[in-house]
This record gives C-alpha cells, sequence and structure tokens, in this order.
C-alpha cells in the first residue's frame, strides 16, 4: 500500500540575514571598513568640487590718514620766495640751457628771468595784476597774450604753467588744496591727491618715518607730466630741493637749485615790465 506524501516539497534557501541561519549577522571584516570610509571621504570631495562657491566679500584698501600739518607749514613758508637756479630744456622747438632766476609773492605777482652766458637778460616774464608779459631783449619785442601758458609756450618752447612751476621749486601745495587732498596709500607708497578746478595733482610720498617728497604727477590746462626731486625732499619746511626733473610727452626739463629762500618783501618795480625805448608789442592771441 503506498502512502502519499502531499505536494512534492522544495526546499527554500533560508532569507539573507548577513550571517548563518538562525544566528546573528556577520562583522564586516576590519579591512573592508578601513577601505569604506576613505572612499565616502573622497566621492564627498568630489561632489562638493564641483558645485558653486557663493563669492567671498571684497576686501577693500584700508582708508588712511595723512598728517598735512607739515604740508600746510611748507605752504605757508614758501609763500613768497625767490630762486636762483640752472635750467636745461630739451624739447621738439627748443634746446637750451641757462642760469635763471624767479621771485614769487603769493599767487599774482611773478618775476622769471633768463640770462645769456655774459650775465645780461635773455627774456624777462613778469605776471602782475594787468596780466602777463614776456620781454626779448634781442628782438626788441614784448609779447603779451591772455593766458600765461602762451607766453611761456615762446618763451621756454613748452607748455608749463608757471603757478605748477613755483609748486614744482618749492615741492609745496596752495593751502586750499591741502585742506580736500584725499590720502591714499597701495603698493607700499602713500599719495596726496587733489582733483578739482580743472587741476589733478598727485603727491608720492615716500613711506619712511621721516615722511619725503618723492616726485608727483600733474595735469592742469594742456601740461600733463611727472616730477622727480633727487633726492626726495623732506616734509619739513626749511627742505630744500636739489635736482629736480620735469617730463612730459614733448619735453624734458631739469632744474639745479642753486639757492631758494623765502623773502618777505620785494622792491615795487619787481614785478613791473621795464620801460625801454624802441620795443614794440606783439599780441600772440591776433597772430595765432
Amino acid at each position: 500500500m503506498k502512502i502519499d506524501n502531499g505536494p512534492l516539497q522544495t526546499p527554500q534557501a533560508p532569507a539573507f540575514t548577513g550571517g548563518r541561519a538562525g544566528g546573528p549577522p556577520d562583522k564586516v571584516p576590519a579591512a573592508a571598513g578601513r577601505f569604506f570610509l576613505p572612499f565616502c571621504f573622497m566621492l564627498l570631495l568630489l561632489i562638493t568640487a564641483g558645485c558653486p562657491r557663493p563669492p567671498g566679500p571684497v576686501e577693500r584698501p584700508p582708508v588712511t590718514t595723512f598728517d598735512t600739518s607739515k604740508l600746510k607749514e611748507r605752504s605757508d613758508f614758501w609763500r613768497d620766495f625767490q630762486c636762483k637756479f640752472r635750467l636745461r630744456v630739451d624739447s621738439q622747438t627748443a634746446k637750451f640751457s641757462s642760469r635763471a632766476i624767479i621771485f614769487v609773492e603769493g599767487q599774482n605777482s611773478v618775476r622769471f628771468e633768463t640770462f645769456t652766458p655774459f650775465g645780461q637778460t635773455a627774456a624777462l616774464y613778469v605776471f602782475n595784476k594787468t596780466g602777463p608779459e614776456l620781454l626779448i631783449p634781442s628782438q626788441k619785442v614784448i609779447f603779451t597774450a591772455r593766458r600765461q601758458e602762451t607766453l611761456v609756450h615762446e618763451f621756454l618752447g613748452i607748455n608749463l604753467p608757471v603757478d605748477i612751476f613755483s609748486s614744482i621749486l618749492t615741492a609745496s601745495t596752495p593751502p586750499e588744496e591741502i585742506d580736500h587732498m584725499e590720502s591714499r596709500f597701495d603698493a607700499g607708497a602713500r599719495r596726496l591727491v587733489w582733483n578739482g578746478e580743472g587741476k589733478y595733482l598727485e603727491w608720492q610720498i615716500s613711506p619712511a618715518n621721516s615722511p619725503a617728497l618723492q616726485g608727483a604727477f600733474v595735469r592742469s590746462g594742456e601740461f600733463e607730466g611727472r616730477v622727480t626731486y633727487d633726492p626726495p625732499v623732506a616734509v619739513s619746511k626749511e627742505a630744500l630741493p636739489d635736482k629736480i626733473r620735469i617730463s612730459s610727452k614733448e619735453w624734458s626739463m631739469e632744474v639745479l637749485v642753486e639757492e631758494l629762500k623765502p623773502t618777505s618783501q620785494f622792491p615795487p618795480s619787481t614785478f613791473s615790465m621795464p620801460n625801454l625805448p624802441d620795443m614794440r608789442k606783439v599780441d600772440l592771441d591776433t597772430i595765432k
């Protein structure tokens, strides 16, 4: 007699539990753990490297100040002065060297004279309340013009304003500009900047403990050029320039200061054109 055991039962594999059937899960081998953590770390780096980062804060150069009191003292000290110097000019229209002297009283009176090798007047520029004039004795001509630069160009072959030249000679700045100068410090150099009334002036000051004027960049009217002091001029009011170089795209000038001193009083005739016989006047504004 056959015995019916029911449907054929197919043996089933035990469910995977991570260990032996009916027992606790197997532990992950130590070598696999050491590999898994560095792998996750590298994966995280790859993911974050591809994500755009928010821009960082913009760093602005620190705002610095400069004590301009010594510059003001210097400006007052050299308001009225006289200077003897050697002058050499190299331009497209003129090349010459000469001894010269200049007298300055404030901003409204200037006498600028150059001399021949024999000590005679080669050219005389005078500026006063009535305006600028230029005397050339060898030509027996007194030139006039509305603008100072017109006469200076006829005189020296350059477009340097006389008031700028006066400031360069004394390494000083008008007081009204000092109060409105902006102090900057970049690339290890101090700069004092004035920008206004058609003029841009930038003094370069050495960063030493005893500050000195190294030079300047100036733009005024038709003139744009650089000034260099050799050696730099101390900011203290009594310090004197020695050698001065002024250059633009069209010309260069070298000044060797022989004597510079403040002057409190000038003779009345200093800023007047001498009355010479047989002199004719030529207005440069009407012929140019």
